[in-house]
């Protein structure tokens, strides 16, 4: 009996994409475009362009708290991120400004995902969710 797995192509990447100082943990393809936004546990945002991988513009941050996970809302205009000390940011993705940020989760944000209709919910490391 033969593996399934052996047959199939190798995945190779189209574009790699450097700049973060500590892990990736977020990856969001902005929708009608060729950009990805990134978040990583070096506290930063980045914008990348999917035709070379190349940065666009610069990072956008607040403060130095490492980013642990992060959602696009439908519209494709709000970027949300949950943080390692349990804090959930929403940015503007046009001008990359910080719209909102809440705090509340004791722990590590894990988790996020938007509904359809524009609601958050969040996932915390210590078992809890939020909407």
């Amino acid at each position: 009996m033969s593996s399934s797995t052996s047959q199939m192509p190798a995945i190779m990447p189209h574009q790699t994409m450097q700049g973060h100082t500590k892990e990736v943990r977020g990856v969001v393809h902005l929708p009608g475009e060729r950009q990805i936004i990134t978040c990583s546990w070096d506290g930063s945002l980045r914008l990348w362009d999917l035709e070379n991988g190349t940065q666009i513009g610069k990072k956008w941050r607040d403060g130095n708290d490492a980013l642990w996970s992060m959602a696009l809302s439908p519209n494709g205009k709000i970027i949300a991120t949950g943080s390692g000390s349990g804090d959930l940011t929403l940015w503007d993705v046009e001008t990359r400004k910080l719209i909102a940020k809440w705090t509340g989760h004791t722990w590590g944000v894990g988790a996020l995902c938007w509904s359809a209709d524009g609601e958050l919910a969040s996932g915390c490391w210590n078992g809890t969710a939020r909407i």
